[in-house]
């Protein structure tokens, strides 16, 4: 290993350190807020999975900051990618909430209210990094996969309440089966194209994510929660595939 390649790794160590302790912070921060709109307080088995999903969080963390390393080098941590940091605090809390009941009371709001802060202030953090051209590919791969992360466990959580079909968690896989698919065809050394743009693409994630988070607030109640989540399943399912079929080169994405 060359000295600038060692530099570049300690750097990178640091600001991941530095990205997990802030992490950390307002996880502690939120979850007092938890604590004292919850009637019981929290349990240990929410803490327990609050603990496990800031494991994940982390190491989402720094497997996006070591991948944007090897591919541009060293980068700092705008502020954009801040944005996208404390998102990652919201989603750790969230977690929590896989591995207890639904909650009833004040605390019952607190899965929607947290969803949002994860999802919502998504477009928050890349019209900073427009705003003050501050765009890197540090803070584009992490807000990647924060956005991928949150509409996971908000799907999960959503068919774990009981709000959503069993077969809605598939929206939450979605990105990563893509993923793995290309990754699969790469390895057979098989051909995989470019997935052209399209705005119908990014329509249907954001009515996934408004599905969800509707679903998770105690309003407007299951039978609603439920229709709303097949009305975007079913389309989303079906670019979903369009989508596969193209990036493996059985459909022309022109078409």
């Amino acid at each position: 290993m060359t000295i600038e390649q060692a530099s570049a790794m300690t750097g990178h160590r640091h600001h991941w350190v530095v990205a997990t302790g802030v992490t950390a912070l307002l996880v502690v921060i939120g979850g007092s807020g938890l604590a004292f709109a919850w009637e019981s307080g929290p349990t240990d088995p929410y803490l327990l999975g609050t603990l496990a999903g800031f494991a994940v969080v982390s190491a989402t963390t720094w497997r996006t900051f070591q991948l944007a390393l090897a591919e541009v080098g060293p980068e700092r941590i705008t502020v954009a990618t801040w944005v996208t940091i404390a998102r990652g605090g919201a989603l750790v809390l969230l977690m929590g909430f896989l591995v207890v009941p639904k909650p009833d009371g004040a605390i019952a709001w607190a899965p929607g209210v947290l969803f949002a802060l994860a999802a919502a202030v998504d477009a928050a953090d890349g019209a900073i990094a427009r705003r003050l051209d501050c765009e890197s590919k540090r803070g584009e791969r992490l807000d990647v996969e924060v956005d991928a992360l949150t509409v996971f466990v908000g799907a999960l959580l959503a068919v774990r309440y009981g709000v959503a079909p069993a077969v809605f968690v598939l929206v939450g896989l979605a990105r990563y089966l893509f993923v793995a698919g290309i990754k699969y065809r790469r390895r057979r050394g098989s051909d995989v194209y470019e997935l052209d743009p399209s705005d119908l693409r990014r329509a249907l994630g954001g009515a996934a994510m408004v599905v969800i988070w509707l679903a998770l607030l105690p309003v407007p109640g299951a039978s609603l929660s439920r229709l709303l989540a097949w009305l975007v399943l079913v389309p989303f399912l079906l670019n979903f595939t369009r989508d596969w079929l193209v990036v493996s080169g059985r459909l022309d994405g022109s078409t």
